[in-house]
């Protein structure tokens, strides 16, 4: 019995550990022969599909282009059926280890190229976490402005509710309602800079998610700015084999009943849903994100349309059956939003450590805003806290990596305790025999 309770105790110790893993596709390689080389990295910005995948752009219509991050990038060249060129999607570090053998020899040989000719050798830029494919990230460049914000900061900013539906490819479509603050409202209390251009959104596992400021026509691309369309109220009984309609405030709907919203939908950044706060993700045994909060981006459908089906179905002789042509807006809802880097960077400034304002963020309930913003009090609100990254003590740029190493071995201690305080328990009992 006694064993029993040390084992439970051991699981509520190691199940109480937070997780730092970065993001990595099922299956990827790549990121265990870099950490071959420098283990030390693992947990930091450069333990990211952004080490050797570059961002990209397109060009909407004559002379409009749009940028999207290395995740998206990546998906839009190389395809979500992998019919693409991979080495399209590589930066010049990707490329050099790519054509070096693609393994941890790899890795080292190419320690000693400027890779991304910025005058500093990729070894060097490793060292200082800074991006060896990227000329713009260099040891020479200072942290962008930031601002953070608490989840009770964003309360005390001007609220927006709204119901709407969230349609997914796969994991299965739900109505329901969110509160949280209008991002064009957030972002202007940032202080935004008139040369921002749109906004990339990130979990701390890494998944980011690029906005525009203004509509486009890409379908993929919701916007932050403006109205989106008012919906209506899509209901079949069939539908709920993969349609949630529990929420309260699906209540009293029928079929086709417009979906009036005060204020309008908009894109918003939730702490809400159905009235209650929103669950911190963590990462469960399979290294994915479970839960949603205590952040969520969220943004409705810009082409309303019913939910369908679930891609993932055997049976799609249904009503709504999946139609990829239509809205999954859900997939473009950022769970667990930890940080919002708005493009481009000013000039001389180089990018944030997401890794190191990912977790501890979702322990502190609260949100980095950084990149082409004032980073001073600004707008109505003046909620933003700004922070050049100097303060260690405002966990703008807190090493989560090495704050979660000291809870670990907090956590260790405890452990180590309980067992030694098990050992003397038998051998107290074992000598009173």
């Amino acid at each position: 019995m006694t064993i029993g309770l040390i084992g439970i105790f051991i699981g509520i110790v190691f199940s109480a550990m937070p997780a730092f893993s970065a993001y990595h596709h099922e299956g990827e390689k790549d990121a265990n022969q870099f950490l071959t080389i420098y283990p030390d990295k693992k947990g930091t910005k450069l333990d990211h599909c952004a080490l050797c995948h570059s961002g990209g752009q397109y060009e909407r219509k004559p002379g409009r282009f749009v940028y999207l991050g290395s995740c998206q990038w990546c998906h839009h060249s190389y395809g979500y059926n992998a019919s693409g060129n991979i080495a399209e999607t590589l930066n010049p570090y990707g490329m050099a280890y790519y054509t070096h053998g693609r393994n941890a020899a790899a890795i080292k040989a190419i320690a000693g190229l400027d890779s991304d000719q910025d005058g500093f050798l990729n070894s060097e830029e490793i060292q200082a976490n800074r991006f060896p494919g990227d000329d713009k990230d260099n040891p020479d460049k200072k942290p962008a402005p930031s601002a953070v914000y608490s989840r009770s900061q964003l309360e005390n900013m001007h609220t927006h509710t709204q119901f709407l539906l969230m349609n997914t490819s796969r994991s299965g479509d739900y109505y329901t309602e969110y509160t949280g603050v209008s991002l064009a409202d957030l972002l202007k209390d940032a202080g935004i800079l008139p040369s921002a251009t749109g906004i990339t959104v990130y979990a701390p596992d890494g998944w980011s998610q690029y906005h525009p400021l203004d509509k486009v026509n890409d379908p993929e691309l919701y916007h932050v700015n403006g109205i989106y369309p008012q919906a209506s109220y899509y209901y079949d009984s069939e539908a709920k084999q993969w349609c949630d309609y529990s929420a309260p405030g699906c209540s009293g709907r029928n079929h086709g009943d417009p979906i009036f919203v005060d204020g309008g939908l908009k894109a918003i950044l939730a702490y809400k849903r159905d009235g209650a706060y929103l669950t911190p993700g963590i990462l469960n045994s399979e290294n994915k994100l479970k839960g949603e909060g205590p952040l969520r981006l969220i943004v409705p459908q810009k082409v309303p349309c019913p939910p369908d089906q679930s891609s993932k179905s055997n049976n799609q002789n249904v009503r709504w059956p999946y139609n990829p042509d239509w809205d999954h807006n859900g997939g473009a809802c950022t769970r667990t939003a930890t940080i919002i880097k708005v493009d481009p960077l000013p000039p001389g400034t180089t990018d944030i450590n997401a890794f190191e304002a990912g977790w501890n963020y979702v322990d502190g309930q609260k949100i980095i805003i950084y990149g082409a913003i004032t980073g001073k009090e600004g707008g109505s609100g003046g909620s933003g806290s700004s922070d050049s990254g100097s303060d260690s003590s405002s966990g703008c740029f807190v090493n989560t990596v090495s704050s979660t190493a000291g809870k670990m071995i907090g956590y260790f201690l405890i452990l180590l305790v309980s067992v030694v305080i098990f050992m003397w328990i038998q051998c107290y009992r074992a000598m009173d025999r």
